[in-house]
């Protein structure tokens, strides 16, 4: 019977990582074919104790989005406020890619993705 248990919750375990697997699969293609590119502005690195999320922000046709993307980067303080290229789907602007390896440093592309003068000395 305790095999019979354990091979159970083996099973439930396999099932549950192949899920996840796929549903971050799904989650990376929608944005793959939907991709629209936009600027976006690293605010906040939340900590917790073993972990880290990056809070970014976008907007979207003049709307605002906020939205958790990947650990924050080694030396987070040197990029807080920086600007970045961010990916999301063009169906669901929550759903996201961040590249960190892209900064943006041109003023015109900034304002243009909808940030502010403001928001530029923010950065500095």
């Amino acid at each position: 019977m305790k095999n019979c248990r354990a091979k159970l919750l083996g099973l439930f375990m396999a099932l549950g990582l192949m899920y996840m697997a796929y549903k971050g699969y799904l989650y990376r293609k929608e944005i793959e074919e939907n991709k629209v590119e936009t600027v976006c502005r690293f605010i906040y690195c939340k900590q917790s104790a073993k972990t880290t999320k990056s809070l970014f922000e976008y907007y979207v046709d003049t709307t605002r989005y906020a939205n958790y993307y990947g650990d924050c980067p080694e030396d987070y303080e040197k990029e807080m406020n920086g600007f970045f290229v961010l990916d999301y789907s063009s169906k669901d602007p929550n759903k996201i890619k961040v590249s960190l390896s892209k900064p943006i440093t041109d003023t015109v592309l900034i304002l243009k993705a909808g940030f502010t003068e403001k928001d530029l000395k923010t950065a500095e």
